[in-house]
């Protein structure tokens, strides 16, 4: 494999400078004699200059870093859509890093993104940790947080009290009794904590007795935990944090010879497509990731044009009365 030529390569080849080569390929002032024999040395060579590497150490490069906690989630899948398609339309091109739930790669990236210069940074978070506020301090660069509060940042978050309000109050009026509720960690202050705490607070109002048990996000942990817990137990209703969650209770519950709602009630958090296409349709609360991704692109752009923005922005939701929870008092 031959090695790829080098701007000094190119300049000793053609007997010029290596500022010379450096102002040919970025349109800067180079005598007609030196620009015939760089132009030489690039057509005998097949020379393609790395166009990337030369725009992004550019001021006002349009380069944008998104990083993202995974790929393969329904709900980072639809923010990332709509953020990358709005910022291309914008004239922007992101650069996307998947960090696969990995906290140290995603801060390392952080800083990876700024010594390459981008204009920009969004992270689609799941935590903010003080390193990231730290980072926010000293680079000053432009970043808005996606599903997380950064305190000394700018944040696009969902409406997560008055969604959890809704759900708590809709389960408490039902008349069901006993209540699992499967969580996730407090380190995801947005979901596991004040998701799950707006429930809460609700729910204690009414005669109801309330479990918690916590899972990983996954289908399959979640599976695995509920059929552990309906060998010695029957919840009147389970409520989970995410869709994702629950289609993992939905199939323990059926693995255990149970009917949903008659036996079992389940809801959920997210309004993914397929929670409208089970049978029973899944009761939950939509989140817009459509409108959280283009307003997460739109307000990075304002900040690189020194536009304010508010320091948080809550989307709102929508809640779906699906078929999967009974309806003991109404």
């Amino acid at each position: 494999m031959e090695k790829k030529l080098t701007i000094l390569d190119i300049a000793t080849l053609s007997g010029v400078g290596k500022s010379t080569v450096s102002r040919f390929f970025n349109n800067g002032y180079v005598s007609q004699e030196a620009r015939e024999k760089i132009q030489k040395v690039i057509e005998e060579n097949s020379y393609a200059p790395n166009v990337f590497a030369r725009g992004i150490k550019a001021k006002n490069n349009k380069f944008i870093g998104i990083i993202v906690p995974c790929l393969d989630s329904n709900t980072t899948s639809n923010i990332l859509m709509a953020l990358d398609s709005t910022l291309r339309v914008e004239g922007y091109t992101p650069l996307i890093i998947n960090t696969n739930h990995n906290i140290e790669l995603e801060k390392a990236n952080l800083e990876n993104l700024w010594r390459l210069n981008v204009e920009a940074i969004i992270v689609i978070a799941t935590e903010v940790t003080q390193q990231h506020k730290d980072f926010i301090k000293r680079t000053k660069i432009p970043t808005v947080f996606v599903g997380q509060i950064c305190s000394n940042g700018f944040s696009i978050v969902n409406h997560e009290s008055a969604a959890g309000k809704k759900m708590g109050d809709y389960i408490g009026k039902s008349g069901l009794k006993n209540i699992l509720y499967i969580g996730v960690d407090e380190k995801d202050i947005m979901v596991g904590k004040n998701r799950r705490d707006a429930v809460f607070k609700v729910l204690a109002k009414y005669d109801v007795n309330i479990t918690e048990i916590k899972s990983d996000f996954t289908f399959e942990t979640t599976e695995k935990l509920i059929l552990e817990y309906l060998k010695n137990n029957k919840p009147d209703c389970i409520i989970s944090a995410t869709d994702n969650m629950a289609f993992g209770a939905i199939k323990a519950i059926h693995s255990c010879g149970f009917n949903i709602p008659k036996d079992i009630s389940i809801a959920g958090f997210g309004g993914y497509k397929v929670s409208e296409i089970i049978s029973p349709r899944l009761t939950t609360i939509k989140f817009d990731n459509e409108k959280t991704g283009k307003e997460a692109a739109y307000s990075i752009i304002k900040l690189i044009n020194n536009i304010p923005i508010p320091k948080i922005q809550k989307i709102e939701f929508d809640f779906i009365k699906g078929e999967s929870v009974s309806h003991l008092s109404f």
